[in-house]
């Protein structure tokens, strides 16, 4: 289990404790809550990794497309641009640099550092997704039929939709986000 993933499941753990206080529960957005959960599915940490680190797709984006399947919000290109945009921005300003420091802090007696960059990270997608969900909780809402979360994904990351590599991540991903809704 990498770094990340173990800060994950630290705040899934927070999340589940029934003795934590309820002001700590309560602060967490519903995309976060969906983040966590989605990230302890088998498959989803590697895709959406392998389409982060691969094709500098970021991972906000991804866990945003399926929460917004999952709530059967209806595709709209005006608001996937927006969101897309803001992300990436975010993701370039101030996620990417966090990680790259982490990934760079190799030597032993810098651990702390490391998880203080790791969890400063962590911190970062967290505060994205909660701006990411303010953004289309602003907007109307229509109900939709079936399935959106692959049309979200590809108006969110529309480059997936020329390349096939990274079409079978997003595969992997949509795959891994649906087995545990399946089984």
């Amino acid at each position: 289990m990498s770094e990340y993933s173990q800060a994950i499941a630290a705040q899934c753990r927070v999340m589940a404790c029934e003795t934590k206080a309820a002001s700590v529960i309560e602060l967490m957005d519903d995309l976060w809550r969906y983040a966590l959960r989605a990230w302890r599915k088998p498959g989803v940490e590697h895709a959406s990794l392998c389409l982060q680190d691969d094709f500098s797709a970021p991972v906000s984006l991804l866990l945003m497309a399926g929460w917004l399947g999952e709530q059967k919000y209806p595709a709209q290109p005006a608001l996937a641009t927006s969101l897309s945009d803001y992300a990436r921005q975010w993701d370039t300003q101030k996620v990417m640099p966090l990680r790259a420091l982490r990934r760079a802090a190799r030597r032993p007696q810098w651990s702390e550092w490391k998880r203080l960059l790791r969890d400063a990270e962590l911190e970062a997608e967290r505060l994205v997704l909660a701006e990411l969900e303010q953004m289309v909780l602003a907007q109307p809402r229509a109900a939709e039929v079936g399935d959106t979360t692959r049309a979200w994904l590809l108006l969110l990351l529309p480059e997936s939709a020329t390349c096939q590599e990274q079409a079978q991540h997003i595969e992997a991903f949509l795959s891994a986000l649906e087995a545990d809704a399946a089984g």
